[in-house]
């Protein structure tokens, strides 16, 4: 991890942003905090502390209401997931493979 401040950073932004770009983590320090910084990969999602838990709360309303989806007997994980997307159950987006 490179350590830096903010005034550093300010100073050779783009040089710790490539940096960043190809893999290591970055921590800025100002006064009595500090900043985390790393790439944002396919695999991250962004969503607001709301969303979160409002999808929670949905899912434990479905889980309650026995509105869920199971593995049939002998079906493997490929064959469940191939059958959620052909029976349209899942939302499923081909440009994260």
């Amino acid at each position: 991890m490179i350590t830096v401040s903010s005034r550093e950073f300010r100073s050779n932004q783009k040089t710790y942003l490539d940096q960043v770009a190809n893999g290591a983590e970055l921590l800025i320090t100002r006064k009595n905090e500090a900043f985390k910084i790393v790439k944002v990969t396919a695999d991250d999602t962004i969503v607001s502390k709301k969303e979160f838990f409002d999808k929670v709360e949905r899912s434990i309303k479905e889980a309650k209401n026995a509105e869920t989806i199971s593995m049939k007997a002998g079906e493997n994980l490929t064959d469940f997931v191939d059958r959620l997307i052909a029976e349209d159950k899942v939302e499923y987006d081909s440009k994260t493979e």
